[in-house]
């Protein structure tokens, strides 16, 4: 799988986790996992699209 749709699919995913964060009422638990999934896979895809950029420099 290409570097850039796999960084833009953690960060997707990301995104997706923070926005059920924000419209379901779920207990303190709930919010804390759905949060750390959330910032986990948008870090995760935002290192993934910093190092595929840094290459793409690199290499032209």
């Amino acid at each position: 799988m290409n570097k850039m749709v796999l960084g833009l699919l953690f960060v997707i995913i990301g995104i997706v986790f923070l926005m059920i964060l924000l419209t379901q009422s779920l207990p303190i638990f709930g919010w804390i996992i759905l949060l750390v999934v959330s910032v986990i896979a948008n870090i995760s895809g935002t290192t993934i699209l910093i190092r595929y950029i840094q290459n793409n420099q690199q290499n032209t």
